[in-house]
């Protein structure tokens, strides 16, 4: 039985990723305006590649080989490399709460692939969130078109962080499957740092390559600033992670995670930057979409039995 301080310290730590997570979005966009997207992706991968390699060598991880560095090396591009520039160009073409939404919208594609090609049961609150969340993401987007927003960077941003959203899900699905066959052997960890290494490269090459250096405003404080934030301090939220997954259910911890677009969509409007009603309905539909996805099995059915129990002697007495 898991002691009532470590489950707090696991609150504790899913907290802080929530608040690191969710309070990312902002510094993308500011960042942005100072150098090209896929260098900017490069440069915060490599800052979280960074921090985590250095948790995996203070907990003397075991570092991946053979085939299991190869699942690494791919699941990382895929993963890492275009979920992290597709939110970056999201954010900077749709807006970080936009891009907090879609990007944090991967449980539902997980739910869905699983569901449709893996032929992973799905319970009715499952197919239930599948479809309430989807159904977010269309209103969101659809009532901002012809808006104040240039529709075609709108749209290209809804689609590159439904991209970013997707290489998740993917990686997310491939790790899962390996993880499967390979459990025992694997270490999260370290698994995790050589996804950010590899992705790192690949995209700081590709920034350099295709974008060059001309464009970046390497004095800006405001550019350090945020990427530290975006960078190391990401990555650390992905050590927190992983040591709250450690202490409780893989069910409990990914639920957590759908307040990430919540926070984001908060920070916006402490912004100035507030939604009309019809995409604010739009992402808490979306939102409640992914937690919906991400109940454990039967826990609403245990709780909603109570619930009808108190309503009943709240009405009668």
């Amino acid at each position: 039985m898991t002691r009532p301080s470590a489950q707090y310290g696991s609150f504790a730590l899913l907290a802080g990723v929530i608040l690191i997570w969710g309070t990312g979005y902002w510094p993308t966009e500011v960042s942005g305006e100072h150098t090209e997207t896929v260098l900017l992706s490069g440069l915060r991968v490599i800052g979280g590649a960074l921090l985590l390699v250095s948790a995996a060598l203070l907990a003397r991880s075991r570092w991946p080989r053979g085939r299991m560095l190869g699942w690494a090396a791919i699941s990382g591009l895929i993963m890492v490399a275009l979920s992290h520039w597709g939110t970056t160009e999201a954010v900077a073409r749709a807006g970080p709460g936009n891009a907090a939404v879609l990007v944090n919208a991967a449980p539902l594609i997980v739910a869905a692939v699983g569901w449709f090609v893996l032929r992973e049961r799905l319970s009715w609150i499952g197919i239930t969130g599948v479809i309430v969340g989807f159904g977010g993401v269309v209103l969101m987007v659809s009532s901002q078109l012809g808006g104040d927003a240039d529709t075609r960077q709108l749209l290209i941003g809804v689609g590159l962080g439904a991209a970013a959203a997707l290489g998740w899900a993917i990686g997310t699905l491939l790790v899962r499957a390996f993880a499967t066959r390979r459990g025992e052997e694997m270490d999260m960890l370290s698994f995790t740092a050589t996804q950010f290494i590899v992705a790192g490269v690949v995209l700081l090459v590709a920034g350099f390559g295709i974008d060059g250096v001309a464009t970046t405003e390497w004095g800006s404080t405001e550019l350090w600033a945020a990427l530290f934030w975006i960078g190391p301090i990401s990555g650390l939220g992905f050590a927190f992670y992983f040591v709250a997954l450690g202490r409780m259910t893989a069910a409990r911890a990914s639920a957590a995670l759908f307040l990430v677009p919540g926070v984001a969509v908060i920070v916006e409007i402490v912004r100035g930057n507030v939604p009309t009603a019809l995409v604010l309905l739009g992402m808490l539909l979306a939102v409640a979409g992914v937690a919906l996805v991400n109940v454990p099995r039967g826990a609403l059915a245990s709780v909603a039995p109570r619930v009808w129990r108190r309503l009943r002697s709240a009405t009668t007495s």
